[in-house]
């Protein structure tokens, strides 16, 4: 990782966390739902991906 990139993810991280730091506590239920959400679908795709990826390709090659 460059320079460039590190000092970048460091600014985001800061930022998030003085963003988190200054959210009302109803605020930061509703971006613990959301999150929790989002990765509820992320395994959920990546599980239909395997089931995929294990059934054999029934259709023919023209």
């Amino acid at each position: 990782m460059n320079r460039n990139t590190r000092n970048g993810l460091l600014a985001l991280g800061l930022a998030a966390a003085a963003a988190w730091y200054k959210m009302s506590p109803e605020q930061k239920s509703n971006v613990k739902n959301k999150v929790s959400d989002w990765g509820n679908k992320l395994k959920d795709g990546l599980s239909n991906l395997k089931k995929q990826a294990g059934q054999p390709n029934t259709q023919s090659a023209s």
